[in-house]
């Protein structure tokens, strides 16, 4: 099988994902017997978190948010849906969310927002994910070994896989 070849979407900074974190994603694909993947997301500023906060909210809920995030995390959301209650803009309910993400520490609300040196924090489209089992099974064969730290599935409610990747 020839070298998977990892693609990135328009959100995903690739100039973060350390070469040990692409050799690791290579395993698992190689692993799956895959031929690529596309990024979705990988390190996020605190803009970036909320824009995506918004966007995941407006799509899926207060509920299913609330499911994914922690206490930091939920905080972001009251603030959604408190200046939605209010009637602000879509721009004051992104600016209002930044802020608390920005006050209670951008990495306690998401670890896209962690110090990419420490942790590579990468979002994998499922639609990219030909045979998912398999990609699921390989990930998980890497989680056990300690390649990766934390994996989140789009079946416990992630959009995406979520896939985190310590730095030596």
């Amino acid at each position: 099988m020839s070298q998977p070849t990892i693609n990135f979407g328009t959100n995903a900074n690739q100039s973060v994902i350390s070469t040990h974190s692409k050799t690791i994603l290579r395993e698992m694909l190689n692993h799956a017997g895959l031929d690529s993947c596309l990024i979705t997301s990988t390190s996020r500023t605190p803009a970036d978190q909320a824009r995506v906060m918004f966007n995941n909210l407006k799509a899926h809920g207060v509920a299913a948010q609330k499911a994914l995030y922690a206490a930091a995390g939920d905080q972001v959301i009251d603030v959604y849906s408190a200046k939605k209650a209010e009637g602000k803009t879509e721009a004051q309910i992104k600016a209002a969310m930044e802020a608390k993400i920005k006050a209670i520490g951008p990495e306690k609300v998401s670890r896209h927002c962690a110090d990419p040196a420490v942790l590579n924090v990468v979002d994998i489209a499922p639609s990219s994910i030909a045979n998912k089992h398999a990609f699921e099974n390989a990930v998980n064969v890497a989680k056990n070994s300690g390649k990766v730290s934390r994996f989140i599935t789009p079946h416990n409610g992630d959009p995406a896989y979520h896939i985190e990747i310590p730095q030596p």
